[in-house]
């Protein structure tokens, strides 16, 4: 007699896993344990998504490291609004990526085209008001007080360029004098 079949318990996870999820606008592969798929985001570091994931589990009763494809659409959500939102969801401020931000003074933390959108302010404030660091930014400088004189160049290699000896002459000694011109 043969054996019923039975259905291994990894065939009956690869169906319950999506292929491709997105969260906070980023397009994430769905077999990726939740920790890493929230370091692909732009604004969240390792440690910020370890302790976002953790602060999910303890709310949501699933495990910090769930393949990001078996949540569903309200999970993802919630894991958004963590995400963007840390002061309603008791991440600490020093996390943030934006602390004491300049126009409010509040703690903030950005993610995707709103970090891009505000390190563009920044660098345009600045440059308005002719900061050392603005006008390095001007000039397309380094900023942080990098060494300029080898790095940070465009275009060849730094060195001595020597010439190529042309086929078909000579070197030229050093004790023979050059013809004189007539």
């Amino acid at each position: 007699m043969a054996k019923p079949k039975k259905e291994e318990p990894s065939e009956k996870k690869a169906e319950e896993i999506r292929g491709i999820i997105r969260i906070a606008g980023k397009d994430v592969k769905g077999q990726i344990p939740l920790r890493k798929a929230l370091c692909k985001i732009k604004g969240v570091g390792r440690r910020y998504a370890a302790i976002c994931s953790d602060i999910t589990a303890s709310k949501m009763g699933i495990e910090p490291n769930v393949p990001v494809g078996s949540l569903t659409d309200a999970q993802l959500s919630e894991i958004e609004s963590i995400i963007t939102h840390p002061d309603q969801h008791g991440v600490p401020a020093f996390l943030r990526n934006r602390r004491r931000e300049y126009t409010t003074g509040k703690d903030l933390h950005l993610i995707s085209s709103d970090l891009d959108f505000a390190v563009k302010q920044d660098i345009d404030r600045d440059i308005k008001t002719r900061t050392w660091r603005g006008i390095s930014h001007m000039y397309r400088k380094k900023v942080r007080g990098q060494k300029t004189r080898t790095s940070g160049r465009k275009g060849g290699s730094v060195g001595v360029i020597k010439k190529k000896a042309e086929p078909g002459k000579a070197p030229a000694t050093a004790g023979a004098k050059p013809a004189a011109k007539k």
